[in-house]
């Protein structure tokens, strides 16, 4: 017994369903810091930057346990200085959604559990500098982290 036309399409049409979600889908890359208005947004802006540099697609969040209400003026003067225009970025709250099958996930401080779904390593880069003390040590010490990350995603 042959197959109809309609069945055969239907077919066709399910398959290349599947192989676009496939291909389109980006692992996800997820920082968070306790107001997601300067270390995750750091992050997240200069690790965009280095992705796209390396050639990677990937869906980059900065995330705040308890965001502030904006990013202070300090992250977007260091941002603008560094070529970066923080345009119209807000601090937003994680959710268990952002952090579900996440290829990375980063905390610079902030306890994760309760966003947790399932179980999933977060890497620590709590150590990382002030931003209010110093930009500049806490950008470069993010950069370091990333250029690691960045080299351990490529694996």
């Amino acid at each position: 017994m042959r197959p109809s036309v309609l069945t055969m399409i239907m077919l066709a049409t399910a398959i290349l369903a599947q192989q676009t979600k496939t291909t389109s889908t980006k692992p996800t890359i997820v920082f968070v810091c306790e107001h997601g208005s300067a270390k995750s947004i750091i992050a997240a802006v200069e690790f965009e930057r280095m992705a796209k540099e390396k050639g990677l697609h990937l869906n980059i969040l900065a995330r705040g346990t308890n965001p502030d209400a904006e990013i202070p003026k300090l992250v977007r003067d260091g941002l603008k200085a560094d070529g970066y225009d923080a345009g119209s970025l807000k601090p937003t709250k994680v959710s268990e959604k952002d952090l579900k099958g996440a290829a990375r996930i980063v905390s610079f401080g902030p306890d994760l559990k309760p966003w947790l779904a399932e179980p999933a390593a977060v890497l620590d880069w709590s150590a990382t500098p002030s931003v209010g003390e110093d930009y500049r040590a806490a950008r470069e010490y993010i950069r370091r982290q990333l250029e690691i990350l960045l080299k351990d995603l490529k694996k």
